[in-house]
């Protein structure tokens, strides 16, 4: 089989381009083609000679704090992408789920989420806009809509990254899907006997991720805060820092590990998808303090009906408020966790599990998509 991987942009290392290197090793004779990629931020597994970019590369990457800027271009950029010669296509949803595909092609798409600007987070985005802005906004929207719900609709089957995701591809997409969750390392984790008194955040520094809320909440309990991760709203965030957040910016795995083995609890602010870094901390046996709702509640273990230990705290809103609450209540009860117990129930995200679960899937439906490719055969005359 010839097999084609197309992810949107390699312009910052996340969860996405995590489960695309995982993707990537599992097959590791496929093309990758993507809009725009930077040799820099490439994942350690994915070489710059194996992927394929468009024309509007260099563009995209110079102004990649402004992709919106782009956006009405997605669907013309992504229909620009020609991988008709492959048998299988894996996409990584949005917004190369548009790509020119072989109809006897098998078409898998996963799906981080539907764009939010222009689905979720539509009504938000509109009212943050002023006047103008929000007309041409708007109008492309709307265009950038129906062009992304006729492109999933040529998809032949669609993974979501987890039950939550799962429902929003029902409801704006009309489409089923099959919930595999991503990656995580959790092999990578270890217990340590001793903890530092700190809390730790490891996200991008972008607008939706809530740390503004984590730095408001420990500098008014006077709780050091360490800081890891980049982005266009890190000199906003350290602005507001106190004297007991510590921004470390990019670190490497060695030291970002003993960072999650010795922290007190990691803190998570964000209405994510599903959130790695949660995880991620649990593998080193740390509780999360996490904000109750997307895919928090599919990988933080709290009240759990089967009677099973916790594995954190929820808090129910995105406000300083809430977040102070909730540290509170994990201090007053801290001494529950169970380390162990806690880095068991990470392990079920491991990328040992992904892979199998995502071959199995692959494999599954190449079968099927082959079977209803195979021509009748003729019966002889009399039968």
């Amino acid at each position: 089989m010839r097999i084609a991987i197309v992810h949107p942009w390699f312009l910052e290392l996340g969860g996405a381009e995590k489960v695309l290197n995982t993707i990537a090793q599992m097959y590791p004779e496929a093309d990758i083609y993507s809009f725009s990629a930077d040799p820099a931020m490439l994942p350690e597994g994915i070489s710059r000679t194996s992927i394929h970019v468009t024309k509007w590369s260099g563009i995209i990457a110079r102004f990649r704090f402004r992709r919106s800027a782009f956006m009405i271009l997605f669907p013309w950029i992504s229909e620009s992408i020609d991988v008709s010669g492959y048998d299988l296509v894996i996409s990584s949803c949005p917004p190369v789920m548009g790509v020119n595909v072989g109809q006897d092609a098998v078409h898998v798409c996963y799906c981080h989420s539907p764009q939010r600007a222009w689905w979720s987070l539509y009504s938000q985005r509109q009212a943050a806009m002023r006047w103008p802005a929000r007309q041409v906004f708007r109008t492309c929207a709307i265009a950038l809509r129906m062009w992304e719900y006729c492109a999933m609709q040529r998809v032949d089957w669609v993974i979501s990254n987890s039950n939550y995701i799962s429902a929003r591809v029902r409801k704006y997409f009309r489409r089923e899907s099959t919930v595999i969750y991503p990656p995580v390392n959790t092999a990578a984790g270890y217990l340590v006997e001793k903890h530092d008194d700190y809390y730790l955040s490891v996200s991008r520094l972008d607008v939706d991720k809530g740390i503004e809320l984590l730095i408001h909440a420990c500098n008014r309990l006077r709780r050091r805060l360490v800081v890891v991760g980049s982005g266009r709203r890190e000199i906003g965030l350290r602005s507001i820092a106190g004297p007991t957040i510590d921004f470390r910016g990019q670190v490497p795995d060695s030291e970002l590990f003993d960072l999650y083995a010795r922290c007190r609890a990691f803190l998570f602010a964000a209405d994510e998808d599903f959130g790695i870094a949660p995880v991620e901390a649990q593998a080193f046996g740390r509780p999360v303090i996490a904000y109750g709702h997307g895919g928090s509640l599919e990988t933080v273990r709290v009240n759990d009906p089967f009677g099973r230990s916790d594995t954190g705290v929820f808090f129910d809103s995105q406000t300083v408020e809430c977040v102070i609450d909730g540290i509170l209540r994990f201090e007053a009860q801290e001494h529950v966790f169970v380390p162990n117990e806690i880095r068991t129930h990470a392990l079920q995200f491991d990328v040992a599990v992904f892979r199998q679960h995502l071959k199995i899937f692959i494999d599954r439906v190449s079968n099927e998509k082959s079977r209803a490719l195979r021509p009748l055969v003729d019966c002889p005359d009399g039968l």
